[in-house]
């Protein structure tokens, strides 16, 4: 199996997808006994752009403040370029959902909270982000980071090459009757 992973992680340097190194991948892992806990008890919320249109968020809260909520309403807050513009009530202190809101290059956050006396009141403030493009652009080159040499490369695009444009210019020009 191992030698599976090896091939597979190669030639897989420049990607922007990778987090590890192959060499912390195939380390032995030493303390088998590690388990993972139900809860972390820690207050975080979390927004991930998962495209321009769908955002996932997920929340954790500790005991203490748990017990403070008990009996009100929560709301989550979604806000672009720091304007207000999704209110979603919630049930749960300890969550997850995606968020639909069409918003590319925009910087998005959540805000985690409560209403008092007709005022929110903010308990947690999640993460900024920027919403990924909604266009698809066909430029000669794309640009990857290696991270293993800390430096971007240029490489050619997989959706543009000069040759089939110039192939589908040849095959779809307008052809005219000749005239003699």
């Amino acid at each position: 199996m191992n030698e599976i992973i090896k091939l597979s992680l190669e030639e897989d340097n420049f990607s922007s997808h990778i987090i590890h190194t192959k060499d912390e991948i195939l380390r032995e892992d030493r303390n088998n006994n590690y388990i993972i806990p139900e809860r972390f008890n820690v207050n975080k919320l979390i927004l991930l752009a998962v495209n321009p249109s769908k955002f996932f968020v997920y929340w954790f809260l500790k005991d203490e403040l748990k017990q403070n909520l008990e009996g009100k309403s929560l709301k989550l807050k979604l806000f672009v370029e720091n304007k207000d513009v999704l209110e979603i009530p919630i049930s749960n202190t300890d969550g997850d959902m995606y968020i639909f809101y069409h918003a590319p290059f925009k910087e998005v956050f959540c805000s985690l909270g409560y209403l008092e006396n007709n005022e929110f009141i903010e308990i947690l403030k999640s993460n900024r982000c920027i919403a990924p493009s909604d266009v698809i652009t066909y430029e000669k080159e794309e640009k990857w980071f290696n991270k293993k040499k800390q430096e971007y490369i240029s490489k050619d695009s997989i959706l543009y090459h000069e040759s089939d444009n110039l192939n589908y210019l040849t095959k779809n020009l307008p052809t005219s009757p000749v005239r003699k």
